[in-house]
């Protein structure tokens, strides 16, 4: 008996979750496209939280790198993004 992937079903939650995760993927590039490359692979995570956008990296240091970039990755974002982006909130996530 073979099993059918959880994907596979057509389910409206699934796919609204699944476009979500596409979404923050792409925001995600957007946003390490504005960084230097050693400080971009320290970024993990991004998403838009009201007019906040929020960004996760993977140490303390390079957290408070990401923070000298804040005004590069908000002019970035405002040339693609529709939603305003007032400001950025660095946060740290453990790999």
């Amino acid at each position: 008996m073979s099993f059918k992937p959880v994907l596979e079903f057509h389910n409206r939650a699934i796919d609204k979750l699944v476009t979500q995760i596409e979404q923050q993927k792409d925001l995600l590039s957007i946003v390490k496209s504005s960084l230097p490359e050693n400080l971009a692979s320290h970024t993990l995570h991004c998403v838009i939280h009201d007019t906040t956008l929020l960004i996760y990296a993977d140490a303390a240091v390079w957290s408070s790198q990401l923070r000298f970039y804040q005004s590069v990755i908000l002019d970035k974002i405002s040339t693609v993004i529709e939603s305003p982006v007032k400001r950025i909130q660095i946060r740290l996530m453990k790999r």
